[in-house]
């Protein structure tokens, strides 16, 4: 007998955008993967300089995720509470 089960997708990133009149505050939680990079693109605006991205909550992150991150950094983006680990992933460009 089949079953009519509905695949949902699994969700591994939650991403929210705080405007102030300074700065676009991105907070990311949870683990980040290429699937959710256009999102965190979309929600860093035109001007990904005037952002932050608030990375307290962030759990895991996979290659290409730690390579946008890098470019991010590089292009003058703030990474704010960037967890420990992921720190060291970041400064470890062999891997």
């Amino acid at each position: 007998m089949a079953s009519n089960l509905l695949s949902i997708p699994e969700v591994t990133v939650h991403i929210t955008v705080e405007e102030t009149s300074r700065r676009r505050l991105v907070r990311v939680e949870g683990r980040l993967t290429v699937a959710e990079l256009g999102e965190l693109e979309g929600a860093l605006g035109d001007d990904p300089t005037h952002a932050a991205l608030e990375l307290r909550n962030l759990r895991s992150v996979d290659a290409e995720g730690l390579a946008a991150l890098r470019r991010l950094r590089a292009a003058g983006v703030v990474l704010c509470g960037v967890p420990p680990r992921i720190a060291l992933e970041m400064e470890d460009e062999d891997c």
